[in-house]
């Protein structure tokens, strides 16, 4: 059985940007979502969009540690290679970085920008034009933007497994998809565990938003999962071997137990629970602290422990 060369490194990266491309997709759709002339949900378009470049950088300083020879990455930028998933991946996260970065200004409370701005010393102060007004006008075209390279991103995340060939428990797109639902449910989970942990608390409007949004997220994870395990059952040979890897071998538990069982159908639970009065009874959601955070924790949970499976697991299957 060959021995996973990847390890947590890849993991926490293939997380942290479904995370990023998650929060960013979620504050752009808010973004746009419009009462009068302003922002439906401002908090959650401002929240995803000071959150979402961190994340995906952690995950590629993580990436570029892993190389090796760290020290190397800038080679990645030197030329651009269309037929390589790699090149795609590392030019992609670089305009995702980007756009997050200038979303994240964009976003930022101008009383926070003027006081970090103030500190400045004398020689830095030409600085302080991107204190400006105008910064606004940019939320909505940067979201626009945004949306399509976010979903880029946490597809990009299982084409990367997905273009090993090498490696049957990788080989389909439903690998792809997956992680895209995954990234977008996370990206949910992070901004309700964030707005439930203030001091105000998640506002029955943004709980109703983003619980029927993670809610459509896992459902389609589910649906998602299912196929797999069809395509696995009637493929190859070699594929039916990497499917038992987690239908009673060694990832059976880490996948059904922890990424199924608490990571989709407990927190889907959870949330379906939390809407009942919105879905039963059409009346007003008043989302509980703690049974908002404990879903979100669980999709986190369950968001992580779907990439450990893939990265370990598919690692040690293999055509024979």
């Amino acid at each position: 059985m060959p021995e996973p060369r990847w390890g947590w490194l890849i993991v926490l990266y293939l997380f942290l940007g479904g995370l990023s491309a998650g929060l960013f997709f979620v504050s752009a759709l808010a973004t746009y979502l419009q009462r009068g002339e302003g922002t439906a949900f401002p908090r959650l378009a401002r929240a995803g969009a000071l959150l979402a470049p961190w994340p995906v950088s952690l995950g590629s300083a993580l990436l570029v540690f892993d190389l090796g020879h760290w020290y190397r990455f800038y080679k990645l930028f030197i030329t651009f290679e269309w037929r390589s998933p790699m090149s795609i991946g590392a030019w992609l996260l670089l305009l995702f970085t980007g756009i997050t970065l200038l979303a994240f200004w964009a976003w930022l409370p101008a009383d926070r920008l003027g006081a970090a701005l103030a500190k400045l010393p004398r020689r830095l102060r030409f600085l302080r034009w991107i204190d400006r007004s105008w910064r606004e006008g940019l939320r909505r075209p940067l979201a626009m933007v945004g949306f399509p390279v976010a979903v880029g991103v946490g597809i990009y995340t299982g084409v990367l497994l997905g273009a090993v060939q090498a490696r049957p428990f990788w080989n389909t797109n439903l690998v792809a998809q997956m992680f895209l639902f995954s990234a977008l449910s996370t990206g949910c989970a992070l901004l309700i565990l964030v707005l439930s942990l203030r001091r105000a608390g998640l506002e029955a409007g943004e709980a109703r938003l983003l619980f029927s949004l993670d809610i459509v997220w896992i459902l389609l994870e589910l649906f998602v999962v299912l196929p797999y395990i069809i395509h696995g059952a009637l493929s190859p040979l070699a594929v039916q071997e990497a499917l038992r890897l987690i239908l009673g071998g060694p990832f059976t538990w880490a996948f059904w137990g922890w990424f199924f069982t608490l990571g989709l159908l407990l927190p889907l639970g959870l949330e379906l629970w939390e809407l009942r009065p919105v879905l039963l009874a059409r009346q007003e959601l008043h989302p509980g602290r703690g049974m908002a955070a404990a879903a979100a924790v669980l999709v986190l949970f369950g968001g992580l422990m779907l990439r450990y499976v893939f990265v370990f697991a598919g690692q040690v299957s293999a055509f024979q």
